[in-house]
């Protein structure tokens, strides 16, 4: 290596001393390195069966508002959907329902104010539903894509469909 190379190292190696924050006066630490901690493993799988009904309160995995085909009570209604909303909020929650193009869907809703429900993309299936007598829009899904349906007054999403 050449005095030129050498000397550029050395400059290199003492600046990188200097950003690191040591140099000659540094006394040695006398504290004991952090403990090592070790995360667990991730469990193993349970052969013991699930429980029956999960938590959304439907054995099929779908949420208790929702219900299809027969279990709708509705001939030529595919998927039923009932939503309340009292007192600023929606009940239950807004959720994700999966639907499908060629579906016949109805929403019913309660609610404690006066309001219009809006279903986004759908400018001829709106309705007014007066406090405390529920009122229903209902479409057959045309493509897929998610459409929301809100109440225009509150802004509050009351659910989302999903249609494939």
């Amino acid at each position: 290596m050449s005095r030129r190379a050498a000397a550029l190292a050395g400059t290199i190696a003492a600046a990188a001393l200097a950003v690191a924050g040591c140099n000659a006066d540094d006394e040695p630490t006398t504290k004991a390195p952090a403990p090592f901690t070790s995360v667990p493993a991730p469990a193993a799988p349970s052969s013991a069966p699930a429980s029956s009904a999960p938590a959304n309160g439907s054995a099929s995995g779908e949420q208790a508002n929702v219900k299809r085909g027969a279990e709708a009570g509705e001939p030529g209604v595919d998927v039923l959907v009932t939503v309340d909303y009292r007192g600023g909020k929606v009940t239950p929650p807004a959720g994700v329902v999966d639907v499908q193009v060629g579906e016949h869907v109805k929403i019913t809703v309660r609610s404690d104010t006066a309001q219009n429900i809006d279903v986004q993309g759908q400018p001829d299936e709106s309705a007014d539903v007066a406090p405390d007598e529920p009122e229903d829009v209902d479409w057959t899904v045309a493509k897929p894509g998610d459409t929301r349906v809100t109440l225009r007054e509150s802004g509050a999403l009351l659910t989302t469909l999903h249609a494939s």
